[in-house]
């Protein structure tokens, strides 16, 4: 089966847990046969530092002139799109994000919720006790998916990553997830990322890793588009991915895979 001609979700040595130059990302999605790729960095956030998390601010410059730069050098072997991306905080960076949209040179943004910001910090869902973690992330997700700000969800079901079971309120959580999604059109990721690590396909001794078949089996319900993501964090893992694997998986399930970029959001 031949898999989507696109990749939306790769990071740059930014990040602070990423490796490579940006150039070698774009060399490695080509010689993986993809046509098109979009650099999708952890946003940089203004008076925020999360070194090892995300770029610092004042790194966003650098980033968006250098995409700019190799958009342009492998414009007749590639399409490279520009964009980040971004956890939903609420109106805390809103306008940012609709700022960075309203830029011309500016694409897409994805929405990978990672962490929650209280009383002026960040921190993470894994953090809380089960209950509160599976409701915070849920409402802060299903916001984000409702902003019209983004893309596609990356890793949706990065949930079950702090979970020893599939639990009746992961089935819950699956649910509403597809349900706005369906209502949305707005794609979900399969994410790749766990597939180059040893704990794959999906089960450690401890814990549940995504991309759970739990969840998407519930997704595969709804008429929902998904998109593939290989969650580039190094230049080999372009090559290190199982795509057919990953392929064989939508298909078994029946998931609404796309072959082509999906549309970017346009604001009013």
């Amino acid at each position: 089966m031949e898999k989507p001609s696109f990749n939306l979700h790769s990071h740059t040595a930014r990040c602070g847990h990423a490796s490579g130059e940006d150039y070698e990302y774009v060399e490695a999605a080509r010689n993986a046969g993809f046509t098109e790729m979009g650099f999708s960095d952890h946003v940089m956030l203004p008076g925020v530092i999360q070194d090892g998390i995300r770029g610092r601010y004042e790194e966003l410059p650098g980033y968006i002139e250098s995409v700019l730069g190799l958009k342009e050098t492998f414009k007749d072997s590639i399409r490279i799109h520009l964009g980040l991306e971004a956890e939903w905080y609420g109106d805390r960076f809103s306008d940012y994000y609709r700022y960075l949209l309203s830029r011309d040179d500016f694409e897409f943004l994805i929405l990978g919720q990672h962490c929650f910001i209280e009383d002026n910090c960040l921190h993470w869902y894994g953090m809380l006790p089960e209950e509160e973690r599976l409701d915070r992330y849920e409402k802060d997700l299903i916001a984000g998916m409702e902003s019209g700000l983004f893309t596609y969800v990356a890793h949706p079901d990065t949930y079950v990553r702090w979970q020893h079971s599939f639990t009746p309120r992961c089935v819950e959580l699956a649910h509403n997830i597809a349900t706005v999604a369906q209502r949305l059109q707005l794609p979900l990721e399969i994410n790749c990322a766990p597939s180059r690590s040893s704990n794959f396909p999906f089960y450690d001794a401890s814990r549940l890793i995504y991309p759970c078949p739990e969840f998407w089996k519930i997704v595969a319900k709804y008429d929902v588009p998904v998109v593939l993501g290989v969650d580039a964090h190094s230049p080999n893992d372009y090559a290190k991915t199982d795509y057919q694997y990953f392929l064989r998986f939508a298909q078994s399930l029946g998931l609404k895979l796309l072959r082509n970029v999906p549309v970017f959001p346009t604001l009013d």
